[in-house]
């Protein structure tokens, strides 16, 4: 066996610990970004180098190795959270959201929030609605790039989980943000009717 056999052996090794220790922190502590995983579980592991990183899919099946050990319960926590966006979606039709984060890419818990993108030219007519509802929310800080401080982050409660509505301008519909994918209504809802819609 040769020596670069063994190095090339070692950092597939060191690579998988990665992933593994990634999915954990995932499952556990709920970080939803896997780039962030990744990163927190090398230096966690005193890896330093990036070529030494696992690729997101790598993470993926370490993380469903994870939660079908560790987690059973986890496939019904996320198809819950997915219908309860459904009914949101559709209570919300006239705003056209879309869906993004854990719920939709699954990697959500069972107290995940469900996040929904709302790109809107009056960022005052989704509060006029909610008011008009008498749906009690709050405005959370911006999470994201100041050039959206001036449209809103709302958050309110549905049927016990976390609906955070991030109002965006119109025009930032067509821009494409990193890591960032969305769905709309009827994407999430042919997901569900998938036999196995949680990845």
């Amino acid at each position: 066996m040769g020596k670069s056999h063994l190095i090339e052996r070692s950092a597939d090794s060191l690579r998988q610990e990665i992933a593994h220790r990634a999915a954990r922190l995932i499952a556990e502590d709920h970080i939803h970004d896997f780039g962030l995983a990744k990163k927190k579980a090398a230096r966690q592991l005193g890896v330093t180098e990036a070529r030494n990183l696992p690729s997101n899919s790598e993470i993926e099946q370490a993380l469903s190795d994870y939660r079908a050990i560790y987690q059973p319960g986890h496939d019904d926590a996320v198809l819950s959270l997915r219908r309860k966006a459904v009914q949101v979606m559709r209570w919300l039709a006239a705003f056209q959201p879309y869906l993004t984060g854990s719920v939709l890419s699954g990697v959500a818990s069972e107290h995940s929030d469900i996040n929904l993108l709302l790109f809107l030219d009056d960022p005052k007519s989704v509060e006029l609605f909610l008011l008009n509802q008498q749906v009690e929310y709050e405005h959370l800080e911006p999470r994201n790039s100041p050039r959206f401080a001036d449209h809103p982050t709302l958050a309110f409660w549905f049927d016990e989980s976390l609906v955070k509505l991030h109002v965006r301008p119109h025009n930032a519909e067509r821009q494409t943000v990193k890591r960032e994918e969305r769905a709309r209504l009827e994407h999430v809802e042919a997901l569900l009717a998938e036999p196995h819609p949680v990845p």
